[in-house]
């Protein structure tokens, strides 16, 4: 059965509990790294995503806008759309 599509709102939980962005700061138009993001926190994201959903980041998400991810973490294989 594939793994239903993370919401959006999901992924703003996890910038702020895992991460320690204030919602306040989460734009999904900004990237990781404007939005304050370094490599650990990347990985951070990475290792959640992947524990709960099974879902990998390429390795230019630093550079990604938040939308981007969203629409690349529904759009993996075994992400229902």
């Amino acid at each position: 059965m594939p793994a239903p599509a993370v919401p959006r709102e999901r992924l703003h939980d996890i910038l702020t509990t895992h991460i320690g962005l204030e919602p306040e700061q989460i734009d999904d138009g900004l990237s990781l790294a404007e939005l304050g993001i370094d490599s650990i926190g990347v990985i951070e994201l990475e290792k959640v995503l992947q524990d709960d959903y099974g879902i990998s980041l390429p390795d230019e998400s630093q550079a990604m806008t938040i939308a981007e991810i969203h629409a690349h973490i529904n759009a993996a294989p075994g992400s229902e759309n």
